[in-house]
């Protein structure tokens, strides 16, 4: 069942335009169980690139795409996310299906490591132009944490004011979680 996890739901929605030989970036490697599917469906013709500016989260990721016995198709950057223009190889540029943003900071670690307003909207500018047309860019927003709120607004503010003759942006919401909503922004380009 999708509907009692939203981040299963964006999986089921990116399965649109995911298929073998894709290439996909997870913004916000975290955990690594984004970047693990990103890599499974783009299989061994294809190809994930993975960013975070936490060490132990590139550590961990790496162990997780070991361990799942993936193809070596991924390349995770110590780096943040607004970095992927410079770092994903020019070849990938207007050629990536989808784009995962976890917003917020990494469960059970250091909660004063969180994504900003600043970084986050450079990389979903990067992210754009990345994309392939038909490509999607997937934004889960948690915004219970300081500044998530700004944060919320500002990424909602940018991907509303998005030319709606070039990208598609749809909205869906977990309303009745206890505390803030889990927002998800999906944005297509066309």
């Amino acid at each position: 069942m999708i509907s009692n996890n939203i981040l299963s739901f964006a999986k089921s929605v990116l399965c649109e335009v995911l298929e073998p030989g894709c290439i996909g970036i997870d913004a916000t490697v975290g955990n690594g169980y984004d970047t693990v599917f990103l890599s499974e469906k783009a299989g061994p013709d294809g190809h994930v690139f993975g960013f975070d500016i936490q060490e132990d989260a590139v550590k961990q990721t790496e162990q997780r795409l070991n361990e799942e016995c993936l193809p070596a198709n991924w390349t995770i950057f110590h780096s943040g996310h607004e970095k992927m223009l410079e770092l994903v190889p020019a070849e990938f540029h207007g050629r990536v299906n989808a784009v995962m943003f976890n917003l917020g900071f990494l469960p059970g670690s250091d909660k004063t490591v969180i994504t900003k307003s600043e970084t986050t909207l450079a990389a979903i500018k990067a992210s754009l132009e990345m994309l392939a047309k038909g490509g999607m860019l997937c934004i889960a927003i948690y915004a219970g944490h300081p500044g998530g709120d700004e944060e919320d607004v500002a990424v909602r503010e940018y991907c509303n004011a998005l030319d709606y003759h070039t990208y598609r942006v749809i909205q869906s919401e977990m309303v009745n979680k206890p505390g803030h909503p889990i927002r998800m922004l999906f944005v297509t380009k066309l």
